[in-house]
This record gives C-alpha cells, structure tokens and sequence, in this order.
C-alpha cells in the first residue's frame, strides 16, 4: 500500500490537533469556571523567591507537598536556632508553594504573633512580630477566601494577642499610633466598604463579624460535596464556623463589649479615658451586638416527638430574659435556652450593657475613674467626694439591674471602688458612714489585692491630671504616699 505523501499527513494531523482541542474546549472552559467559584488559583512560579532551579522544576510537577513538607521540618530548624527572618521567609515560600494548605496559615500565623514575638524583650519588637502574624494570617485570607477559620484567626489575634498581653496597655498604644492604615482595616460585613479604626478591639469586631456573615450566607460550608466548599489540601483542620457553635458567634459581641469597656479607662498608656455620648453609643451597640447573638435560632441537639415526628427545636438564648417568652416553650426548649444562656453567661453581658449605656451609668463610671486618679494621687478629700457620688448613682442604677449587679465580676469591681472609698476616708480620718453602699463587697475585696492588668492608671501610677507620671521617677505601679499616713494600694 502507497503511503500518503508529507503533505496530506500533515494536514491530517493538523485536522486531528484541531480536533482534539476543539473537543478539549469546553471541559477547559468548565474547569475554569470551577477554579473560578472555588477559589481555586495556585500561586505564581515567578511568586516564588528562589533561586533554584530544581524547585521551579518541582512546582511545574506533583511534588509541592514534598517541597512544603521539607521546607516545613526546616522553618521548625530555624525556630529552634532562632533565626526569625530566615524562617519568615521560609514560612512565606511554603505558602507560595501550597497556598491552601490552611494549616500552614493557621499555625505559622500563631506562631508569629504568639511563640515569636515573646522572645523579645521590648513592647516595640514584640508589636512588629505580632503585626508580622496578622499580616501572614491577613495574606491567607486573600488567598483563601471562604475560609471562615482564618477570618476568625485573624480577628483573634487583633483581640486577644494586642488586647490581652501583659503588655497591652503599650501594645494597643503602639497599635494607635501605626500609621500602616492598611494594617488598621477590615471590610464592614454590611456594606463590603473598608473601614479604618484606631482600636485592636474594633479590628478585631470587623473580622469577626465578617467570619460570622460568611457562614450565614453559606459560602464556607465545608461539607463534601457542597458547591460552596472550598477543596483545600487539609479540610480537617477547620473546625469554625458551624452555625449552632456558640462561642464562634459571640465573638463580635465580646470584641464590641471590650473596647466599650476599654473607652472609660485608660486602657493605652497615656491615653485619657473617654465618657458621655461616646461611651453611651459604643455600650448601645453592645446592646445591639448581644441581641444580636441571642436572638439568633439554635436548634436542640436532641430530637423529641413533635406532631408525631422527631425533631430538633429552635431556641433562642435571649428568651431566658423574657419570662412570658419563656414560660411558653417547651421544656425540651426551656432546657437548652437556660442551658446555653448560662454557659455564655447571656444575662449578665446583656443587663450590663443596658446599664453601662445609660446616663447614669456612664455619670458613675466617670465619677469612678476621677476618684481613682485622685486617690492614687493621695488627694484623699477629691477621691472621697468622688467615690461617694459614684457609689449613690450606681447603686440606683443596679437596683435596675438584677443580673448584672448580683454577677461576681461586678462584685469585684463595685467592691475596689468601696475599698477604696474607705481608705480614703481613713486617710482624712473621717468616721465610715453606715450608710456605705455595697458595703457587703468591701471585706471580699480586701482579700483580693490584685489590679487590673489593662489599666495604665493601676499599673503605672497617675500623675494629678490622669496621665502617666513621667517625672516623678516611680517604679511601675508606685503610688504617692500622703503625709504620714499609709500607701493607698
């Protein structure tokens, strides 16, 4: 048999390559689209700062697990040897390599922020770490989008790690001052507009809220075989945002509730406390954010016989602040609402964020702070005035407010004003009126000697005006001592 001549193969091959693409066609087309919805884009080889040419031959085959692996077990070396740069950039090329390997993420960002920023001495080093691990957790998030986890990781870490060291009278300071407005932002759920704060705390509101919203629209549903899930390398790890979980849903709550808290104490080093209308709209957004979370429909883990079927029943934790409410579920429900509203301790967060938003609330809260400045200052005759006023309004207010006076952590509070209250007294040596009152709560807090850690009044001493005293060479948390007579603290 004759073979075809060259050119008749080559435009029958030319015919078949055609073919094939053009079969190929529209399975590239749906690929795409997948890769699209699911976020799916791996990075760039010329992302990856290396020069080896091995690894750019390993990134165009199979073998990005095994390069992360490697490069894991040796970020771990330089952790050890504390070399930090070197491991940041250790960190940042793995996640070049696998960028949804949310574990990567998850740890490495922790790491960052927690385990490395501890090994300096100086708040200023131990801030740059700590801006270092929000910022990794921050490109995670970029790079993986329906992750409600690093959402949630990130806003974490604004709260508790600036929020909460022992240092965080000076590290939510240096957070104030960064002029890096980029680092100061998050996407208001609502609106989908950045916004810029000031304050860890509303940074860390903003993301919350974010992880939150991007549950209830189902966009992170992990489930296998959902088109909303995002096929990550190790889905495993996720273990936020589920609907009924509590604790995740809570957060914006916690996060508005602590920088409402913060406001009316000087809670940044050399930063005045701030009252009136201010205070009062951020504790009504407290209001609004508890609400929010406790009218938010959980159902019941077990299942009971309702119209001849088994079911689970909705519950709402703010009905346990509604006796008619209440009094109409059924005791399956009654169970969990009182259930859930304890474990969260739902009615104190509430009740005290319709007292702390009131005028009087916020008129005794201020009248706290001056007396506390003035007796730390030794001015015995300004803190008693100060303390008595206080005590009068708050007293009213609470009687209000049954949930938030009678919980042990207003007990403790009301109890260092009272103390106070009668050691200055003994300083001026006035007699205790009979009168005083919390009275009951003095003798528990002469117990409990111990300051709160994220007041700058407390730990620093004040100078008469509430500022830190700078010039007065005290040790940190040394107080003036009147006259003769005994050191206020």
């Amino acid at each position: 048999m004759r073979s075809l001549p060259n050119q008749s193969r080559k435009l029958i091959y030319g015919l078949v390559i055609v073919a094939l693409f053009g079969a190929m066609f529209p399975y590239s087309s749906r690929l795409a689209d997948v890769k699209r919805r699911r976020d799916l884009g791996e990075a760039a080889i010329g992302q990856v700062d290396t020069g080896s040419f091995m690894l750019k031959l390993v990134l165009l085959g199979g073998a990005r697990g095994i390069a992360a692996n490697v490069l894991w077990t040796r970020a771990e070396e330089l952790k050890r040897e504390q070399d930090w740069d070197r491991m940041k950039s250790t960190v940042d090329l793995i996640t070049k390599l696998q960028p949804h390997f949310l574990s990567v993420w998850t740890f490495q960002g922790w790491n960052l922020a927690y385990n490395v920023s501890v090994e300096w001495d100086a708040p200023e080093d131990k801030y740059e770490w700590i801006k270092k691990g929000i910022e990794f957790l921050q490109d995670g998030v970029r790079k993986n989008r329906k992750s409600p986890d690093l959402i949630w990781n990130t806003a974490w870490t604004y709260y508790h790690k600036v929020g909460f060291s022992d240092e965080s009278i000076i590290l939510r300071r240096l957070f104030r001052d960064d002029s890096d407005e980029g680092f100061k932002t998050y996407i208001d759920p609502e609106t989908n507009n950045p916004v810029v704060k000031n304050d860890n705390f509303q940074l860390g509101y903003g993301w919350f809220s974010r992880s939150v919203k991007l549950v209830d629209e189902g966009e992170a549903r992990l489930s296998a075989g959902s088109e909303a899930a995002l096929d990550y390398v190790d889905p495993s790890p996720q273990h936020k945002g589920k609907p009924g979980d509590l604790s995740f849903r809570s957060m914006p709550a916690h996060a508005q509730t602590r920088y409402a808290v913060s406001l009316e104490k000087m809670s940044m080093q050399g930063i005045p406390a701030t009252f009136g209308e201010v205070a009062k709209n951020e504790w009504a957004k407290s209001l609004n954010e508890w609400v929010k979370f406790g009218t938010f429909t959980y159902m019941t883990h077990n299942e009971v016989m309702v119209n001849g079927k088994k079911t689970k029943e909705p519950v709402q934790l703010d009905d346990e602040t509604n006796p008619r409410k209440l009094a109409s579920l059924s005791e399956n429900q009654k169970y969990w609402t009182n259930r859930w509203a304890d474990q969260m301790n739902y009615r104190y967060w509430k009740d005290r964020s319709k007292a702390e938003m009131t005028d009087q609330g916020v008129q005794a809260r201020h009248l706290f702070y001056d007396g506390t400045i003035a007796y730390k200052s030794a001015d015995f005759a300004q803190a008693v005035e100060k303390f008595k006023n206080g005590l009068s309004i708050w007293d009213e207010l609470l009687k209000q407010h049954p949930d938030y006076r009678n919980d042990d952590i207003n007990k403790k509070d009301t109890g260092l004003v009272v103390r106070r209250y009668l050691r200055a007294l003994r300083q001026l040596g006035e007699a205790e009126p009979k009168d005083v009152p919390f009275l009951e709560l003095a003798q528990a807090s002469d117990q409990d000697v111990t300051l709160d850690p994220f007041d700058a009044n407390e730990m620093l001493g004040v100078s008469p005006t509430g500022s830190r005293s700078e010039d007065q060479g005290k040790a940190p948390g040394q107080v003036p001592v009147a006259p003769g007579g005994s050191k206020p603290e």
